[in-house]
């Protein structure tokens, strides 16, 4: 299997293309660790429990009506926007999977800086209530 570069990744958050602004992105699909040792057992078992899928992205911040501010000020707290990421912005496929959340932004950095950078803000997005981050290959 050949090595990629992460160079195109897409992110659409309630229908606005915030690709151009991700300086990296970060998609967890997640159970939390269930620890079912028992007493006698020489070695740990688990069990899968509750997903804990997540997306963090480290945005370009932007204030301009429709990008990054207004669209992730919108998503702090409450019921959450479909989210899909890609690592390419082309067609979903086998090779360019996408991942699919109804999410709200836990954490977010309106701003985040030091003089002389750039300046960014922080995202961490999580599942709505009852929803997960869902993987598609068509």
């Amino acid at each position: 299997m050949a090595s990629e570069m992460l160079w195109n990744a897409s992110l659409v958050a309630n229908s606005v293309d915030l690709s151009n602004r991700i300086r990296s992105i970060i998609v967890t699909r997640n159970h939390e660790d269930l620890d079912s040792t028992a007493m006698g057992s020489v070695a740990r078992t688990h069990y899968a429990g509750l997903r804990d899928d997540s997306m963090q992205v480290n945005f370009f911040q932007d204030f301009a009506t429709g990008s990054v501010e207004a669209t992730i000020a919108g998503m702090l707290g409450g019921a959450g926007v479909v989210c899909v990421a890609k690592k390419d912005s082309g067609a979903v496929s086998a090779s360019n999977p996408s991942y699919t959340g109804t999410l709200f932004a836990l954490t977010h950095q309106p701003i985040n800086g030091e003089i002389g950078e750039m300046h960014m803000t922080d995202v961490t997005l999580v599942p709505a209530q009852g929803s997960s981050i869902v993987k598609a290959v068509a």
